[in-house]
């Protein structure tokens, strides 16, 4: 199932980063992986298989990790809420071959002593590929994602309203591998990738590129319940305002994220958890999700 935490970062939110370089910016952290693990068996799909999948989550945070991973309030009793609906889907195209998508819809509101802004709407979509080793005739479990997120919405220059888009391209590459135990009872899966990040013209700011991970174990509980237990670690470099380099804003984050799984109907119901342990310049409260999985074909 797909990994989400979504965070917004609106006003002066991290301590000691200049109110300018920090103006406006809606972020995804870290990114959700096109990953199912379905009976024990996670890997490519077949020709024609894919799955489909509606996820809700919701993050209230009135803390932050600031520039020395420290969790502190907001400023001015701020309150940050991030309402969001994921649809996100995989089909194989080829042996060895897959491709995925996502679109987000956000309803995002911030709060403090001076008053309260809100704003909905289109997030960020974002595109993969995923090649195996099946494509060219080995049996191994290592993929080759390569991916794009695209900006959603017009980036707003105004800094009284809040963007439901971080307003530039990303490209990002990731090497994932798996295995699944005899027996079917448990599978043990992560990846490791890189993210470049261009630049927000509108905003005159270069997000710093991002180093990320994700490691998980998980399995059936009888016959109709799942669990996963994953980590996920994101690690970006300094972002450019105006073409300064700010060393205080850059971003970090470990967090866990429990999730259970129970078959309901033609598909599976899943409730997660994204708790933050540790990081910088990003929400330290957690968020929920809530989502259906529709599977057809197979592995």
């Amino acid at each position: 199932m797909s990994r989400l935490g979504v965070c917004v970062l609106v006003g002066a939110l991290a301590g000691g980063v200049p109110a300018a370089a920090w103006s406006q910016a809606v972020c995804s952290a870290p990114h959700s992986g096109p990953v199912v693990a379905s009976g024990g068996q996670v890997g490519m799909l077949s020709p024609g298989a894919g799955w489909a999948q509606v996820n809700g989550a919701h993050q209230r945070t009135t803390t932050l990790f600031d520039h020395e991973r420290d969790s502190r309030a907001l400023i001015l009793d701020g309150v940050a809420t991030t309402t969001s609906l994921y649809v996100s889907g995989a089909v194989g195209i080829l042996r060895g071959v897959e491709a995925w998508a996502q679109l987000p819809v956000h309803v995002l509101r911030y709060q403090d002593n001076g008053g309260s802004r809100e704003r909905s709407g289109i997030g960020d979509p974002r595109f993969s590929l995923r090649i195996g080793s099946a494509l060219f005739g080995v049996d191994a479990p290592f993929v080759l994602r390569a991916g794009v997120k695209l900006p959603g919405s017009t980036f707003p220059v105004d800094a009284t309203v809040i963007p439901l888009t971080e307003g530039q391209r990303d490209w990002e590459l990731s090497l994932e591998s798996w295995r699944g135990l005899p027996g079917g009872r448990l599978y043990v899966l992560g990846w490791v990738g890189y993210r470049w990040r261009e630049e927000n013209a509108d905003a005159a700011r270069r997000p710093g590129d991002e180093l990320f991970g994700h490691l998980a174990v998980g399995g059936p509980i009888g016959a109709q319940f799942h669990w996963d237990l994953g980590a996920d670690v994101l690690r970006g470099a300094s972002p450019e305002q105006q073409g300064i380099l700010l060393r205080g804003a850059r971003r970090e984050l470990l967090q866990v994220q429990p999730t259970l799984g129970l078959d309901a109907g033609p598909g599976r119901l899943g409730l997660s958890a994204q708790v933050p342990l540790r990081g910088r310049n990003l929400p330290a409260s957690p968020g929920f999700s809530l989502g259906y999985l529709l599977m057809w074909g197979g592995t």
